[in-house]
């Protein structure tokens, strides 16, 4: 009996996995691998990947950007500061880099350091939702920076604490008071000067 010739048995049986889906979890895995290295040991990092993680659950606009991808830009942006930043310079500092065009098609891209060749994490991406996440990245930083940060977080507005309100600055003279306000001060002044 002669053996079968080449072509005839290159059928792969039918328990086979798919190949696509095991390369998937194959970068799964790596991905994995280099979060434990990186990303979980730096200080704010895990926390601002959660608050982003969120804000793609709650914002259309924010739901198109890739797991993958913002975990990497986080851990790029907290990484390159000069020191440890708190969550709220972290937050800060990862909208700034999205605000200033890092995700768009002419921006620099970002690399997956989990893959031989260069790929872009952020293929996947359409221009409009690149533009569109680049936008609300800027909206949020105005509203960080007009303190109103819960509308980023998505939740309600903290009420204002009294140490605040006793840190507020006093007016100096009758031209900032309302009508009438200095001027009982002023009186009750020279009362206490003639009286003397």
């Amino acid at each position: 009996m002669s053996p079968p010739s080449p072509g005839v048995c290159d059928k792969d049986p039918p328990d086979v996995l798919n190949k696509r889906r095991c390369l998937e979890y194959l970068a799964a895995l790596r991905h994995a691998k280099w979060f434990q290295a990186r990303a979980n040991g730096l200080q704010s990092c895990v926390i601002i990947i959660r608050v982003l993680r969120d804000l793609c659950q709650r914002v259309p606009t924010w739901g198109k950007m890739p797991g993958w991808a913002m975990e990497l830009l986080v851990e790029k942006a907290i990484s390159s500061a000069t020191g440890p930043l708190s969550p709220g310079e972290a937050m800060r500092r990862v909208l700034e880099c999205i605000a200033t065009g890092i995700l768009l098609p002419d921006g620099p891209g970002l690399l997956d350091p989990c893959e031989k060749d260069q790929t872009d994490v952020l293929e996947t991406l359409t221009k409009q939702a690149r533009e569109d996440i680049t936008a609300s990245a800027q909206h949020a930083l105005r509203l960080l920076a007009f303190r109103q940060i819960h509308k980023v977080l998505g939740m309600e507005s903290l009420p204002a604490s009294k140490a605040s309100a006793r840190n507020r600055k006093r007016r100096r003279d009758g031209s900032d008071a309302g009508e009438g306000e200095g001027e009982g001060k002023k009186d009750k002044k020279e009362e206490s000067a003639e009286d003397a």
